[in-house]
């Protein structure tokens, strides 16, 4: 994708603005999947469509005046930057979609009827009649050099992107639009923090990029993804579903014949085959849930850190107390208690949610794997021997 060289864009100022990141956000959440969207790039926000078409929107608050009166400046400036930056090539006009977005709710009947024509000979109509009223109006007003720009620019240009202009204003508050798109799938009392979330997030993004040096772009795949994981963190439902099969019985077998650490830890306490089976299943079975659950964005991305961070002070409770209550057993026995104990406790919950017994054996395995946790009382030294052998 070009750069875009765009007049009235000033990527890097964004942080003075208020309405661009929410409309910022709104278009992350309304435009299809693949799409990547913009902030002070090609226009206030816009959205770059996979197959080339692009929708440029200026944003206008409208809390103390109105910028779509027949004569308002911010009206006719809108359209003469659009005009500017077609013809210096930053956007087709005939593959860009051009909207002004205006909120609260205002009117302006010139801003209504250049929306609502389509027609070629409508809207020349129209412009004739705007051109004669123009005359009317006061050279030093400050629309003025706005107006003549617009009616001394190509005319075919000038139809090509009234009849693919759209006025929106129908929000009074500009949050309203994303809690009607949110409204299905989050609660009402987790609505304004998902809200303030994805503001928040998307800005870092952009700022992200912008520092970077990259273009001031957004890929919405990426953000939903990010963004439904933080929904299911704080507004779920209580359970976390196994999105993984179990593993065949030849891949079970593959894995324990390749005695990974957490094997090789099983065996330093002599666990029987069917509890040593049971755990390399676990194991790749939680492997696949965790790897799944990240990509449909159902937990977000530091939750695992905390979840193993949980089960390794369990496991250190669980040691401190077989020690203290059966520290006459020899070790590997006292190893597999623990460990038998440490998988027999209640599921620690992933992000408050429930989650299935295999996925927290699977993850007690994986902790064992990385030997951030043993069971066998010595198991750093007799590791770090077998590592040596």
């Amino acid at each position: 994708m070009n750069t875009f060289n765009v007049k009235g864009s000033a990527t890097g100022q964004y942080l003075g603005y208020a309405l661009q990141p929410v409309r910022l956000f709104y278009h992350l959440l309304s435009c299809p999947t693949d799409a990547e969207v913009g902030l002070e790039y090609a226009d206030d926000v816009s959205v770059h469509h996979s197959d080339g078409s692009t929708l440029v929107e200026q944003c206008k608050s409208a809390l103390k005046t109105n910028p779509i009166t027949d004569w308002a400046e911010d009206l006719w400036k809108t359209f003469h930057l659009w005009i500017d930056n077609a013809n210096a090539g930053a956007y087709d006009p005939v593959k860009t979609r051009f909207q002004l977005y205006v909120t609260p709710v205002k009117s302006g009947n010139f801003a209504q009827q250049l929306s609502d024509l389509s027609n070629e000979d409508e809207i020349k109509a129209l412009l004739d009649e705007i051109a004669k009223r123009r005359k009317k109006i006061s050279s030093t007003s400050k629309s003025a050099e706005h107006l003549d720009a617009v009616f001394a620019a190509y005319p075919k240009l000038v139809v090509q992107i009234i009849q693919n202009f759209k006025l929106i204003t129908e929000d009074q508050d500009p949050l309203s639009p994303i809690y009607a798109h949110l409204d299905a799938t989050v609660s009402k009392e987790t609505l304004e923090k998902a809200c303030s979330y994805g503001i928040g997030n998307s800005m870092d993004r952009i700022e992200k990029a912008v520092k970077s040096g990259s273009l001031p772009l957004i890929s919405a795949q990426e953000f939903r993804t990010t963004f439904r994981a933080f929904i299911n963190k704080y507004d779920a439902t209580n359970v976390l579903h196994s999105l993984a099969d179990q593993p065949d019985d030849a891949v079970v077998q593959d894995t324990l014949s390749s005695a990974p650490p957490f094997v090789q830890q099983l065996k330093l306490i002599d666990a029987d085959i069917e509890t040593t089976t049971r755990a390399a299943s676990d194991y790749l079975r939680s492997s696949a849930d965790r790897t799944s659950w990240a990509a449909e964005g159902l937990i977000f991305e530091d939750s695992v850190d905390d979840y193993n961070d949980t089960l390794k002070q369990r496991h250190g409770h669980v040691r401190g107390e077989i020690d203290l209550t059966h520290g006459a057993l020899e070790p590997p026995k006292r190893g597999l208690l623990v460990y038998h104990k440490c998988c027999q406790i209640t599921p620690v919950p992933l992000q408050g949610r429930v989650v299935p017994v295999h996925f927290m054996t699977g993850s007690l395995n994986d902790l064992a794997n990385r030997n951030d946790i043993g069971w066998h009382p010595d198991y750093r030294k007799l590791m770090k021997q077998e590592s040596e052998e």
